[in-house]
């Protein structure tokens, strides 16, 4: 029983490893969309977006025999960590733009 045990957490292990690859992949397509969001001058909190994120959780879950709540809470973790990370690109780009071409660093 204790070998099977291990076995399944080693399963475990590499699945979590996989899932932390694509939240690192996701966070990093997220700077992506804060520049995006910040040329173009766009606020960071879309609330359609939000919804429709929420929604779509929802459905996944009940497609693939899952809480539901459980994905709605996860997405809406996913989402807060989203909107710190366009907000800090956002305000890097702020800061950017307010510093003279060629001033000297600081």
């Amino acid at each position: 029983m204790t070998e099977g045990l291990g076995e399944l957490r080693a399963e475990l292990d590499g699945i979590d490893e996989a899932l932390f690859a694509l939240v690192r992949d996701r966070m990093r397509c997220i700077e992506r969309v804060g520049a995006l969001k910040a040329q173009a001058g766009m606020p960071v909190f879309q609330p359609g977006r939000a919804a429709e994120v929420e929604r779509q959780a929802a459905v996944r879950a009940r497609e693939h025999g899952l809480d539901e709540g459980f994905l709605v809470r996860l997405a809406d973790m996913l989402m807060e960590e989203a909107i710190r990370i366009e907000e800090a690109v956002v305000a890097q780009a702020g800061a950017s733009k307010d510093e003279p071409a060629n001033s000297p660093p600081t």
